[in-house]
């Protein structure tokens, strides 16, 4: 009996995954989709090596589906497991975790798309985070960095873990200063550098025909992708003098007096939909002049678009940083501002206290500042960007809470 009790959430975490694969295991396929079918080289090739290796032993795309849920349900399971270990919660509290992160993937489990697996590798990251803060081993720093580099390996936008593991490890020596634990986490960044980008290059490498014969269109992506539609948005035609070469000179008039017309520049701003529409917008039909104008040039779409948006935004800086501050606001602000004084405060309690819990904070509250930077810096803002960083943080919220009350029932007492 004692048994069953102890596994009673896992168990209904297990036909919850089940009871959604029942309803349907058919994949969603969206436009982006094709990317990981084909393994695009504008990707870390993870998610599209896990779909080829499905496909090649079972012979489906359903395959990838259950593949994804199950590794979904079993990372909310062994977070849920970690939390309750480390800082001994109640049944109940442990149902009310396991519901809030099951929650996401009612809405994304089926999509092939790299959100469900990036979403479980967030959990098992942080799961061994709270790990190596209160067992520093070598078990869990092996863990700890398999997983930064499974999420290295799967999204772009995980470029951000590199501060956030810097920092992180500077936190663990703050806590322990032995010299053997430097030589263990000096080791362990230097594996996920080389190991991230040995990965990435051996990818370039056995696609090199593919390199070679590309089209200046198949070149339209980096950070400068969506940082050009800012640039765009943010400046106007008298900005066309920063360029001396004529065809560029042209090329960007003609942007301009389309944006114009269609009353998509930052003048025109009403709501944050307003942006999204600009967005569009500028776009597809900036994209048709830069690709005519990289094959007169003999170059590549984004590195247009690179010297176009640094002129811009150096000259209209000031536009431009209150533009992201506004995509800031206008998104998930409360997911900026409620972690940003989690930070500050966990950062002096810190440094005061020396607690693990505080450093723990302090780590989640980078980990989801830094998240939401990446996106409204290099990207495109939706939602389902957010889901790997907020839940958790939504999590360690409510476990903080628990402990406070916790404390003033045991004061009043």
């Amino acid at each position: 009996m004692i048994g069953i009790k102890n596994y009673i959430i896992e168990t209904l975490v297990i036909i919850g995954v089940l009871t959604l694969l029942l309803y349907s295991s058919n994949p969603v396929i969206y436009s982006d989709s094709g990317r990981y079918l084909n393994g695009s080289l504008h990707d870390p090739p993870l998610y599209s090596t896990i779909i080829a290796l499905i496909q090649f032993i079972f012979g489906s795309l359903n395959a990838v589906i259950i593949f994804q849920t199950l590794f979904i349900g079993f990372s909310i399971i062994y977070f849920s497991r970690t939390v309750v270990f480390y800082f001994n919660l109640d049944l109940i509290i442990k149902s009310i975790i396991v519901l809030s992160l099951s929650l996401p993937i009612i809405q994304f489990y089926s999509n092939l798309l790299t959100e469900p697996i990036s979403y479980a590798f967030s959990l098992l990251f942080v799961s061994f985070a709270i790990k190596l803060i209160y067992d520093l081993n070598i078990r869990n720093l092996f863990w700890y960095s398999f997983f930064v580099i499974a999420m290295l390996l799967t999204r772009n936008q995980f470029i951000f873990l590199y501060p956030v593991i810097l920092l992180f490890y500077l936190g663990i020596l703050f806590l322990n200063s032995k010299k053997k634990k430097l030589y263990l986490l000096i080791v362990s960044f230097l594996s996920i550098f080389f190991a991230h980008n040995a990965v990435i290059n051996f990818n370039k490498y056995i696609k090199k025909d593919f390199l070679e014969n590309k089209t200046v269109f198949d070149s339209n992506k980096g950070i400068f992708f969506f940082t050009f539609i800012d640039a765009i948005y943010v400046s106007s035609n008298k900005d066309i003098k920063l360029f001396e070469n004529q065809n560029l000179r042209n090329t960007v008039d003609k942007i301009f007096k389309e944006v114009e017309n269609k009353k998509a520049s930052i003048q025109y701003y009403d709501n944050r939909g307003h942006f999204s529409s600009s967005l569009k917008k500028i776009r597809y039909y900036s994209d048709t002049l830069l690709e005519d104008l990289a094959s007169q040039e003999n170059t590549t779409i984004i590195n247009l678009k690179k010297e176009i948006s640094i002129k811009l935004i150096t000259a209209n800086y000031k536009t431009y940083i209150k533009h992201i501050f506004k995509k800031f606001y206008d998104s998930t602000w409360l997911f900026v501002f409620v972690p940003l004084f989690m930070m500050l405060a966990s950062l002096i309690g810190f440094i005061k206290y020396k607690t693990k819990y505080s450093l723990l904070i302090l780590f989640l509250s980078i980990f989801t500042i830094s998240n939401h930077s990446v996106i409204y810096l290099f990207g495109r803002v939706q939602p389902r960007y957010f889901i790997y960083t907020d839940f958790i943080l939504l999590i360690f919220i409510f476990i903080t809470f628990v402990f406070f009350f916790k404390k003033m029932k045991n004061t009043i007492i």
